[in-house]
């Protein structure tokens, strides 16, 4: 089995665990470092994907203002390489270990 199977397969489980309600955000997470590139994603995470609006949480003010600057791209790579109809994207400034929000 290639590397490339491997990860699909483990891709494939993922998505199935993450169920209908979860999918989303589930994909969306596993081809942000794709989306934003990895010096964003090491700084940002998609939180939660809720009627066509993407949350994302990012690790300080300044990285903020880096993602809204290329918002426009990303949600045009979100709907154009996973298939989806991302209307906006909400960026909050806040830390992994930081409580969710609803």
């Amino acid at each position: 089995m290639s590397w490339t199977s491997l990860g699909n397969a483990c891709r494939d489980i993922v998505l199935r665990i993450a169920g209908d309600k979860y999918r989303f955000l589930a994909l969306i997470a596993l081809s942000w470092q794709d989306i934003v590139g990895e010096l964003l994603a090491e700084r940002s995470t998609p939180e939660k994907y809720d009627h066509h609006i993407l949350f994302v949480k990012v690790s300080n003010s300044t990285w903020l203002q880096e993602l809204i600057l290329i918002k426009p791209t990303i949600i045009s790579r979100l709907n154009n390489n996973l298939d989806l109809q991302v209307n906006d994207i909400i960026f909050i400034v806040g830390s992994k270990h930081a409580k969710k929000y609803r």
